[in-house]
């Protein structure tokens, strides 16, 4: 996991302070909050399906959203600001909200003070990490219709011989990470034993490959038609395919994929714990979960909450999908995180 953070520089870290636009002008006297998540669509679904309510509901209060590009940043910002924290509320992946908790950068969050805790299954509030679970989506892949357009469905196409210098691969993080598995199992074997098949088959993509940097993003890439396709989330491709008709989508491919959980966390020595615990109770309540899943196609982790079947089987993409998703064990990949991607960079990219 050390390389997963080390991959940033402190320039970059210190970049994401000054990234903090005010979702409303407020009084510089009002007590403000700050949000730490993700940016681009996520931030602006969030932004109006949790933080404008919330808003509405404690006129008293500024919210600052911060945007980052990764929870890999965020785990840097947070080992920065350890002293005098000035992120409150944060979202990350729960494999850095496993590592972050291990390292006091999360407070723990009761029942009492979160009261829709209680509504979050056991896998969205473990034992090994302090958050609770906000939000689920899919690894998928992600394709530019108008170049491809019969939908994808095998992870293999990745390797399709008439896409060579048309596709990107992210994997430098969750996406690499969380492909491993899956890919593994594809070859015969389990991640926990060995990842050198999933490996293998990795390399098999890598004649295909235009990019492997996470920036210009997959999306932007796409919509361009700078690439054909790519590795990216279910949820943010299909956010940016509805808002572009036309153009992209995403699709999860008949092997399966992996269930990856975001998690919504409590900076250790917030300023504001208390107001900090009340915005996290709001974004787990069944009105806002709800909300979030219609703008954003993230799964909702409030078990009260119940989504039209047209909508979930865009998020989840249905029973059939469902069936063969992968549930990785969080705290083994959390422990092996930044070796895998150390091994992602010397044997696939660099290879």
């Amino acid at each position: 996991m050390r390389g997963r953070a080390s991959a940033l520089s402190r320039r970059g870290a210190l970049a994401g302070l000054g990234a903090a636009p005010f979702v409303r002008a407020r009084a510089a006297t009002m007590p403000t909050l700050t949000v730490c998540g993700f940016h681009g669509p996520f931030q602006k679904a969030f932004q109006a399906a949790v933080i404008a309510p919330f808003l509405r509901l404690h006129p008293g209060v500024a919210v600052v959203y911060r945007p980052i590009m990764n929870s890999a940043q965020l785990l840097a910002l947070l080992r920065l600001e350890r002293a005098a924290p000035r992120i409150d509320v944060a979202i990350a992946d729960i494999s850095i909200s496993i590592l972050a908790t291990a390292e006091q950068l999360l407070a723990p969050l009761s029942d009492g003070e979160v009261p829709n805790r209680a509504a979050i299954p056991d896998w969205g509030r473990g034992r090994n990490f302090n958050g609770l679970a906000f939000s689920r989506d899919n690894l998928a892949l992600v394709y530019d219709s108008r170049v491809i357009p019969a939908a994808p469905e095998s992870w293999m196409d990745l390797g399709r011989p008439a896409l060579v210098d048309q596709v990107c691969m992210p994997v430098e993080d969750t996406r690499g990470v969380a492909l491993l598995p899956v890919l593994t199992r594809m070859a015969g074997g389990d991640y926990r034993a060995s990842i050198d098949p999933g490996l293998a088959l990795m390399r098999r993509f890598a004649p295909n490959v235009a990019s492997w940097n996470a920036q210009p993003d997959l999306y932007t890439l796409l919509l361009a038609q700078t690439a054909a396709l790519g590795v990216g989330w279910n949820g943010r491709g299909q956010m940016i395919g509805r808002a572009n008709p036309g153009t992209i989508r995403a699709v999860i491919p008949r092997e399966g994929s992996v269930a990856q959980i975001n998690t919504i966390n409590l900076a250790a020595g917030s300023a504001h714990a208390a107001l900090g615990a009340t915005f996290i109770d709001h974004a787990l309540s069944v009105e806002t979960q709800a909300a979030f899943a219609r703008m954003a196609f993230y799964g909702p982790t409030n078990a009260q909450v119940v989504l039209p079947e047209s909508l979930s089987d865009g998020i989840f993409g249905g029973p059939a999908v469902a069936a063969r998703e992968m549930h990785l064990d969080w705290t083994f990949i959390s422990a092996h995180y930044g070796n895998w991607i150390r091994r992602i960079q010397r044997e696939v990219i660099s290879a």
